[in-house]
C-alpha cells in the first residue's frame, strides 16, 4: 500500500530537512582546540595583568576620542553619558535627549540637547540651532491636518523646498541617483542639520584595533530556540598572552596617553599592565 502523505507528515519531511541542510552547511560540534587557553572573562579577573577602567554594566558603546579620551555612552535614555580620560578622571558627564542628534565635530566640540559644548574641557556652552529635517515635515504635517489631502500635500512640498534651500540642499527626490547618499549631518550656514535616520555621528573618533586570532574559530555548541544557533569559540593573543572567548566578543586594542588598552562590548575597558 502506498505511503499516504499528509499535510502533517509533509511538515514533518520539512522539519527534517531543515535540519539537515543546517547540518549539511555546519560541522557538527567540536571539543575546544586549546582547553590549557583561558578564557578572557576569567583572565581579566588577574589584577597584575589588567586594571578595569569601565565595565559593560549601564553601557551601551564605548568610544574612543582622538584626544585620548574615553566616551560611554548609556543604555538607558534617562542616564548620563560620560567623557573621562585615561585615568578615569570624569571630564563631562550629561543626560542628553536621545530624540535630538548628537554630533562630535573634527574639533572635538560636543553638539546636543541644542548646545554646543566647546573643547576641551566643555565649561563653555551656548545654545546651538539644530534642524532635524524630518521632524519639521513632521510638525509641519501636523500643523496641516486640517487641509484634505491635496493641499496638505503640496502645502508640505513646498515647505520641504523652502527648508532645505537654507542650507544649500533639496530634498532627495530630486538628487539623482548617480550623485550617491542623500544622508546629511553637518553644521551648515550656523546650524547643526541632519537628514538622516541615525541621530549620532562622531568626526573626532580614533578607531581601535582587532585582536589578532592565533587560530580557526570552531564551532562548540547549537543552543536551542525557535531557530538553533550556533555558538563559535575563538583563539586570541597579544603580546605573549593567549586567551579565548566567545566569537561574538570581538575583542580590540588601543592606546591612550602611551598605555595599552582592551576593550569589548561585553566586558568593558581594561587597561593592560605592564
Amino acid at each position: 500500500m502506498a505511503h499516504l502523505i499528509t499535510p502533517k507528515n509533509n511538515m514533518k519531511y520539512l522539519v527534517c530537512l531543515f535540519v539537515l541542510s543546517l547540518f549539511a552547511c555546519n560541522p557538527i560540534p567540536k571539543k575546544d582546540s586549546h582547553p590549557e587557553v583561558p578564557y578572557l572573562s576569567d583572565l581579566l579577573k588577574d589584577s597584575s595583568k589588567f586594571k578595569k577602567i569601565a565595565g559593560a554594566d549601564q553601557v551601551k558603546e564605548i568610544m574612543f576620542l582622538k584626544n585620548d579620551r574615553i566616551m560611554l555612552i548609556p543604555n538607558q535614555s534617562g542616564l548620563a553619558f560620560k567623557i573621562i580620560d585615561a585615568n578615569n578622571n570624569v571630564i563631562l558627564e550629561e543626560v542628553f535627549d536621545w530624540k535630538l542628534p548628537f554630533y562630535i565635530d573634527k574639533e572635538g566640540n560636543l553638539y546636543f540637547n541644542r548646545q554646543k559644548y566647546f573643547f576641551p574641557d566643555y565649561k563653555k556652552h551656548e545654545d546651538f540651532k539644530t534642524v532635524v529635517i524630518q521632524d519639521s515635515l513632521t510638525a509641519k504635517s501636523a500643523a496641516l491636518q486640517n487641509l484634505n489631502d491635496s493641499l496638505s500635500t503640496k502645502a508640505i512640498e513646498e515647505y520641504n523646498i523652502k527648508l532645505q534651500a537654507r542650507y544649500g540642499l533639496e530634498p532627495c527626490e530630486n538628487i539623482p541617483l548617480k550623485s550617491g547618499n542623500c544622508d546629511v549631518f553637518e553644521i551648515i550656514n550656523g546650524a547643526l542639520v541632519v537628514r538622516q535616520p541615525d541621530l549620532f555621528k562622531n568626526d573626532f573618533a580614533k578607531v581601535a584595533e582587532e585582536v589578532a586570532k592565533f587560530d580557526d574559530d570552531i564551532l562548540i555548541r547549537w543552543d536551542n530556540g525557535k531557530l538553533p544557533n550556533p555558538v563559535y569559540l575563538s583563539y586570541y593573543q597579544m603580546q605573549n598572552q593567549k586567551f579565548k572567548c566567545n566569537a561574538m566578543t570581538f575583542p580590540k586594542l588601543i592606546g591612550l596617553s602611551g598605555k595599552s588598552y582592551l576593550y569589548a562590548a561585553n566586558v568593558g575597558l581594561y587597561q593592560l599592565r605592564n
